[in-house]
């Protein structure tokens, strides 16, 4: 790529990964400004730079001065991968709860149609046939716009992009060219990022902003009509749009839903179908699913067949069965929507207690803290309170914080802060027809306490724990 003159071999943010005839572009991150770095980019080997404010320079480097660096961003590597989006059909996915399990599905469909698929998740990013481990729900522009630049190379043709609200306002996406954009839910999360569920809801918007001006033939927005502002959206919306729901009258709706510890039965369209991902919340991301599957012009009994196809997603109700005589899952409930439709889940099917191990993590929505230590309090039979994800906050003041929502009830709970020690001791207490649910981290495999990533997969230490004691 060529701006202005200068040949730009590669593009980065991060002056760590500069090499000789690189465009760096320097955006405010959370913790640190790129501004600071320029010069560290200049040594490097830079022969640009984009900076939303003036810096002292060597007259071979190129100076690109912009109103807001994370637009540059989005639209320079757009530019320099030769948007990619454009060459596959692109399905982007936003709302609280149900990103990543709503993906799985979608992918599983196309790839039981015959079709090469790529997705970007929360877990992990697949290009074709191989998976890598993800960063963050939705890459920075310059990551981003690189993998889909691989998927198009390696011959994917549909690719699915979980879109965070981060992501939105961050401008991730922009340069992205979506053919579909789905509307999971609306529900409290992130509120110390986006300060009010307006805030929150406008920037869920903008991904069905960029699908009306998408210059792909033929775009469909898919809403959830029984969440409010999934209904709003379809009000406003310009685009074709589809709707499924359970409740509200919509295009596509399950019936007859049926489900126990192992497996939901449901109809969609006059189609029975099993999968083994249960309750509720997933009746909502398979309906989401078989839509896609119907706007992409899938056959219903290919739809049925690659939903029936999957089995597993990590961290999310996943069981860990290791001969005990009790259950175990492991899920990624981290919101108060989300871990209130875990328990209420569980609790259908639970035969003896339900015993919850649980956090909140560090540095964000402290608002949401009591809010799921009164749901703990309200569903769960016995709660262990314990870490989460502290960074830097202090752990004991985070479990106070949710202990909060224990007040005026005689909910039985223990504090253990030790993570390990917390899982330990629901596992030792655990009796026959006992569900264990353990809950915040799903499929992560670091815990951040300060300035340190510890090795801590909640799967793994289950595991371990009881392989030692059974």
């Amino acid at each position: 790529m060529e701006i202005e003159g200068v040949e730009i071999k590669g593009i980065t943010y991060d002056s760590r990964q500069i090499k000789p005839g690189d465009l760096f572009v320097a955006i405010r991150g959370e913790k640190f400004d790129g501004y600071q770095f320029i010069q560290e980019a200049i040594k490097k080997g830079a022969v640009a730079i984009v900076s939303e404010m003036d810096f002292d320079s060597p007259p071979e480097v190129k100076k690109i001065l912009v109103p807001d660096s994370r637009i540059a961003l989005a639209q320079f590597s757009a530019q320099f991968y030769d948007y990619p989006s454009r060459k596959l059909t692109l399905i982007g996915i936003t709302g609280t709860k149900g990103k990543t399990t709503t993906t799985y599905l979608i992918d599983s469909i196309l790839r039981t149609a015959g079709y090469k698929t790529g997705f970007v998740t929360t877990i992990d990013c697949k290009v074709g046939d191989r998976t890598e481990g993800s960063k963050l729900t939705t890459p920075e522009a310059s990551d981003l716009q690189s993998l889909l630049s691989q998927m198009v190379k390696e011959g994917v043709t549909h690719a699915i992009l979980e879109v965070s609200s981060h992501s939105l306002v961050k401008q991730r996406v922009l340069g992205c060219e979506f053919d579909g954009a789905i509307f999971m839910n609306l529900s409290h999360d992130h509120l110390d990022f986006h300060r009010d569920f307006q805030s929150y809801f406008g920037a869920k918007k903008l991904l069905f902003d960029m699908l009306e001006e998408s210059p792909k033939k033929r775009k469909c927005a898919i809403l959830n009509r029984d969440d409010d502002y999934g209904a709003l959206l379809y009000k406003i919306i310009k685009v074709e749009k589809h709707s499924f729901a359970l409740k509200s009258e919509a295009d596509l709706r399950a019936k007859e839903i049926e489900f126990d510890a192992d497996e939901m039965r449901l109809k969609i369209d006059g189609t029975a179908v099993k999968s083994c991902f249960v309750g509720e919340m997933n009746a909502y991301n398979i309906l989401a699913a078989w839509q896609v599957g119907l706007c992409l012009g899938i056959d219903k009994e290919k739809i049925k067949q690659g939903i029936e196809a999957l089995k597993h997603i990590p961290g999310r109700m996943e069981k860990i069965n290791a001969g005990q005589p009790f259950s175990v899952i492991v899920d990624f409930a981290h919101s108060p929507a989300s871990l209130e439709a875990l328990l209420m889940t569980v609790r259908r099917w639970k035969k003896g207690r339900l015993i919850l191990v649980f956090g909140c993590p560090g540095e964000r929505d402290r608002e949401k803290r009591p809010m799921m230590g009164a749901l703990a309090a309200h569903l769960a039979d016995y709660t262990v309170l314990t870490t989460d994800d502290p960074y830097f906050d202090d752990p004991i003041g985070i479990i106070s914080e949710i202990e909060q929502g224990f007040k005026n009830t005689a909910a039985k709970r223990d504090i253990i802060p030790s993570r390990l020690d917390a899982i330990a001791h629901a596992l030792k207490m655990a009796k026959p027809d006992d569900v264990v649910v353990i809950a915040g981290r799903g499929h992560e495999k670091y815990q951040p306490i300060k300035d340190k990533k510890i090795e801590f997969d909640d799967r793994v230490i289950t595991r371990e724990i009881l392989s030692t004691n059974i």
